[in-house]
């Protein structure tokens, strides 16, 4: 009797274990299998300054795209998820989301729109992969004409959608009353390929920007404060900065520089937001024009003695490549930036300035470490199909191996095809003088 007591006691207290633990049990919003295919893979082509081949349009052209485009399916069947669940686009809330999961052609048209949608703000108000990256317009067309047949389902478990950063709060440094306003709200009209429309120029034209513009206006206070600070920008330390409190017309345009200097190089040297994403330009001109209210007011005392700039970090040899056989980039980072994200690079051969990414060439450092990986896997890490050799003999030839190692490094450094051009270095120079 004393063990059937005991076998029942256990008995119940294993069902009350199995009561008590929680279900982990995520409910979707979407089935993956109504979920269109993207019809396209990423990184097709690279030409090594981000664009890849995507889709050819009706003109037999084939339409450059992001090399990352279209997304990892489980990041974007993931966003999706939270868009249907929100009912419309989270990161673009004036964007509607529906996904209904009959087999009706409206059902059907509803869910390829709110994969659209989702395609083309992943990132922010307009800021994703463009439609050319996947047949979804093809296929749009084919429901709408009654041409399109049942997909085969490819249903995968998407990963879950990752939660926002919450938004940095402003630093104490200038006081925001005196910061100027953007004068325009970031997102309008959104054209699905990361523009959006900036101010009027005076030609009475929109301006496209990209649609994360103007930025986050705690996240440009807390910047410009750091600016301020270190006498200089942060992100271009060529650049000097000051924000002068006083009510005079030199002041007031000395704290409209500062602003625009730190718009123009919120993530990099020369890489933010343009100017024509706020009315800094229009505010400036306005002052400059304007009465000199307090023209008597003595200069403000000077900020706050700069921080020095950190000591760029050796290049390690890890037992690869010699640092004294790579080739030198022959151009600095971050040359004339026109606050869109371009700088100058080299001269072409016609004798105009090439525009190359602000933020190349790379870091020396960070280019040898990953040529250093490159040459030890024999091949371009980032985009393995590619062959890598590093000969350290004198011969010309082993030079213009070694120079073409470097060049697809560079041009491969973040992805397949997405790095740094050519055009921002004179490799290519360097490797005909050594072809003869």
């Amino acid at each position: 009797m004393k063990a059937i007591t005991t076998f029942l006691a256990l008995g119940l207290s294993i069902a009350a274990s199995v009561s008590a633990a929680p279900l982990s049990l995520k409910r979707r919003a979407v089935d993956p299998a109504l979920v269109p295919e993207f019809g396209h893979p990423a990184g097709l082509n690279p030409t090594g300054t981000g664009d890849c081949d995507g889709i050819t349009n009706a003109a037999g052209q084939v339409v450059k795209i992001p090399c990352f485009c279209p997304p990892n399916r489980d990041e974007f069947i993931a966003s999706l998820d939270a868009n249907v669940a929100a009912g419309r686009v989270v990161n673009n809330p004036g964007v509607s989301a529906s996904f209904p999961t009959d087999n009706s052609k409206e059902s059907k048209l509803a869910r390829m729109q709110a994969a659209l949608v989702t395609l083309q703000n992943m990132r922010g108000p307009g800021v994703g992969c463009p439609a050319a990256s996947t047949t979804f317009l093809a296929q749009q067309k084919a429901i709408q004409d009654g041409t399109d047949a049942p997909a085969a389902p490819a249903p995968q478990t998407p990963a879950p959608a990752p939660a926002p950063a919450p938004a940095p709060a402003p630093a104490g440094g200038v006081d925001p009353a005196l910061v100027p306003e953007f004068g325009l709200q970031s997102g309008l009209n959104p054209t699905g390929t990361g523009d959006c429309d900036g101010i009027r120029n005076a030609a009475g034209q929109i301006v496209k920007i990209p649609c994360a513009c103007p930025p986050e206006r705690n996240a440009f206070i807390a910047s410009l404060s750091q600016n301020v600070a270190a006498g200089r920008v942060v992100n271009n330390p060529g650049v000097s900065v000051s924000f002068p409190t006083d009510s005079s017309k030199a002041s007031k345009l000395a704290r409209m520089q500062a602003a625009l200097v730190t718009l123009q190089n919120l993530r990099g040297p020369g890489v933010g937001c343009p100017a024509a994403s706020t009315t800094f330009l229009a505010q400036q001109k306005a002052i400059q024009d304007g009465p000199d209210d307090g023209a008597a007011a003595p200069a403000p005392a000077p900020p706050a003695t700069p921080a020095p700039a950190p000591a760029p970090a050796p290049p390690a040899n890890s037992g690869g490549v010699d640092p004294a056989l790579v080739p030198e980039f022959g151009h600095q980072a971050g040359l004339n930036p026109t606050g869109t994200g371009d700088c100058d690079g080299i001269t072409n051969a016609s004798g105009q300035v090439v525009k190359i990414p602000c933020a190349c060439p790379p870091d020396r450092a960070t280019f040898l470490a990953s040529l250093n990986a490159n040459v030890a896997a024999g091949r371009a890490v980032n985009n393995p199909s590619v062959a890598v050799s590093f000969p350290t003999d004198n011969s010309n030839q082993s030079k213009a191996a070694r120079i073409t190692a470097s060049l697809i490094t560079l041009q491969n450094l973040r992805g397949p095809g997405v790095g740094c051009p050519a055009a921002s270095t004179t490799l290519l120079a360097q490797l005909r003088a050594v072809q003869g």
